[in-house]
């Protein structure tokens, strides 16, 4: 693939940190910045159509988050978990799934209106208008390294198979 990740779409974040422990405690949002980011880094992007929603929150991303050790063994430098959801809301999705970091290996950030997501083309976009939940992230997951994409593909209609499980991420580093 190795074509270059887009990098115009700010994303947004509330970093961990001990002070704001409390999942209703929140700091303000911070720009993550992936045109600063990539640059000789290998990064994970996993995105999921929503915070708190079932298979998100049970099976999707604690995949990753119990796998933080064996990402850094394969030389992932960061792990983006991404949604559509504003970054307060992210942040306690974090803390709620028991990560709480200071170093931020894993952020939990803001795709602003999916606007990285249609980027990348439809199949990593998920219609819920019709449940009332609006334009969301897909579910995909991606590998960048330098800034250029060695993986990226979408699961079919926002499902959970094996395309975006930690597993298969880390059988493609």
């Amino acid at each position: 693939m190795s074509q270059s990740f887009p990098t115009d779409v700010k994303l947004k974040y509330v970093p961990y940190s001990k002070a704001a422990d409390d999942i209703a405690a929140c700091a303000n949002p911070i720009a993550l910045d992936l045109a600063k980011l990539f640059p000789g880094k290998t990064i994970v992007l996993t995105s999921a159509p929503g915070a708190f929603t079932p298979t998100c929150t049970e099976q999707h991303v604690p995949g990753y988050l119990k796998k933080i050790d064996e990402f850094k063994q394969k030389g992932v430098d960061k792990i983006i978990i991404l949604t559509a959801n504003d970054p307060f809301v992210n942040a306690a999705w974090g803390k709620a799934l028991g990560y709480k970091d200071e170093e931020n290996y894993v952020v939990f950030a803001t795709d602003p209106n999916a606007a990285l997501s249609k980027e990348l083309g439809d199949e990593y976009l998920a219609d819920l208008t019709g449940a009332g939940f609006g334009l969301r992230t897909g579910r995909y997951a991606a590998i960048v390294k330098d800034g250029k994409t060695e993986y990226l593909k979408a699961e079919n209609g926002g499902s959970l198979t094996d395309i975006a499980t930690a597993e298969n991420i880390l059988g493609k580093l």
